[in-house]
């Protein structure tokens, strides 16, 4: 193995000693034990992504951006060699990444927090046209999608019902599935339905009156049954996601 060989493979190594199990990765560190300018070289890279993972992680990340980053994500493929061209290619913006990540969960809110927090997010995220995995105006093929994806099925109030379904997908809140169903209300202007496990949301209690929540001009209104939380949110105030509760 050359030097530019060894170089090309230490950069796209990971931190730690994971990656050192792979023949080519430590024979590449074991190369700079015969290599003095090597050696020098390895110890400025990781000298500089250091710096660089401090300043990125003082930089706050706009707020839904790992809901959305997630939902767009394409399904992972593991290869060796794909891994190194990503890492060679966007070493930075995976740093970023990982960065925002790492700090989300680390000032994540307590449980008596975590319903603002998960509005919030989910509102972040259909503010803009929200990407669907599954596009559709029949409520039974979504159901059938959102069974198949083993995430949780709603009970579709009825006043949601009687809109036109549009499309679903899967999101994740705190580790958890969260099933999102769009419907079409009037014009342009959607009605959004999440649900998900009551143990990503412990505070919401079944039995409890609804939980309304405004964040700008969208509106949320939170409730428990059984083992799921529903969450509706649409562009509007208090009065007109009450409209779609199960009891109005």
């Amino acid at each position: 193995m050359d030097e530019q060989e060894a170089r090309l493979i230490l950069q796209s190594s990971r931190p730690g000693e994971e990656d050192r199990a792979d023949p080519q990765i430590a024979e590449a560190f074991a190369a700079t034990e015969q290599n003095p300018e090597l050696a020098r070289w390895l110890a400025e890279e990781q000298a500089f992504d250091r710096a660089l993972a401090a300043h990125l992680a003082a930089i706050p990340a706009p707020f839904g951006l790992r809901t959305r980053l997630l939902a767009q994500a394409a399904p992972p493929r593991p290869s060796r060699w794909s891994r190194w061209i990503l890492s060679l290619a966007g070493a930075a913006a995976l740093l970023f990444l990982l960065v925002q990540v790492a700090d989300f969960w680390r000032n994540a809110a307590p449980a008596s927090a975590a319903l603002p927090s998960f509005a919030s997010e989910m509102v972040s995220f259909v503010k803009l046209d929200p990407p669907l995995e599954l596009m559709s105006g029949d409520l039974g093929t979504i159901k059938g999608w959102i069974a198949k994806q083993e995430s949780p099925t709603p009970q579709v109030p009825p006043q949601m019902a009687a809109l036109p379904p549009v499309g679903c997908r899967v999101l994740s809140f705190r580790e958890h599935d969260v099933t999102l169903i769009c419907f079409q209300r009037d014009g342009k202007r959607l009605a959004h339905l999440f649900v998900v496990d009551r143990a990503a949301l412990p505070s919401v209690k079944p039995g409890a009156p609804p939980t309304f929540n405004q964040t700008g001009d969208w509106a949320t209104a939170s409730w428990a049954e059984k083992d799921r939380v529903y969450m509706i949110a649409v562009q509007g105030d208090q009065a007109t996601v009450q409209g779609f509760l199960p009891s109005a």
